[in-house]
C-alpha cells in the first residue's frame, strides 16, 4: 500500500467536476458535501482514538519495564508495536489534510448555491475543526 504522501492529492478539476455534477441537482449537491464533511469527521475521530491508544502503549511500555518477569525483548517488542502507532499516526495526519483540503474545495464551490443551508455551515465548522487540528500539529495547508 502506498504511503499517503506519496499518493496523488485530488485536484482541483476532478472536485469541480464532482460539484458541478452535483449541481445539476441541489440534493446531490447536499449529499456530496455531507459525504466529505462525515469523512473529515472521521479522520478527526480516528486521531482522538489513535492518541489514546498511543498513550496506553506508552502505559504498557512502563509496566513491563517495571515486571521483573519481563526481559528486554518483551520491552523491545512493546516499542516496536509504539512505533508502528506512531508511523500510522503520520498517516492519517495526510489523510486528514487531503480531506480538509476536499472538503474546503467542495464549500467554496457550493456557497452561492447551499450557503445558507445548515449543512454548509456544518461542513465549514468541522473545515475549521480540522484546520485547527493540523496548525496545531504544524501541517500547513496551503499546498
Amino acid at each position: 500500500r502506498p504511503s499517503a504522501a506519496s499518493r496523488p492529492r485530488p485536484s482541483n478539476q476532478y472536485v469541480q467536476h464532482i460539484v458541478e455534477t452535483a449541481k445539476m441537482a441541489g440534493a446531490d449537491a447536499v449529499k456530496q458535501l455531507k459525504i466529505k464533511t462525515s469523512a473529515v469527521s472521521r479522520l478527526m475521530k480516528d486521531r482522538v482514538a489513535s492518541d489514546r491508544e498511543i498513550e496506553g502503549q506508552k502505559e504498557r511500555i512502563g509496566k513491563v519495564r517495571s515486571d521483573p518477569e519481563k526481559d528486554e525483548h518483551d520491552v523491545a517488542k512493546q516499542e516496536e508495536v509504539l512505533a508502528e502507532m506512531v508511523a500510522g499516526r503520520a498517516d492519517e495526519l495526510c489523510r486528514l489534510k487531503d480531506f480538509a483540503l476536499e472538503l474546503d474545495s467542495v464549500v467554496e464551490l457550493t456557497k452561492a448555491d447551499l450557503g445558507s443551508s445548515e449543512e454548509h455551515a456544518n461542513a465549514a465548522d468541522v473545515f475549521g475543526q480540522a484546520a485547527a487540528i493540523l496548525k496545531r500539529e504544524g501541517v500547513e495547508l496551503d499546498d
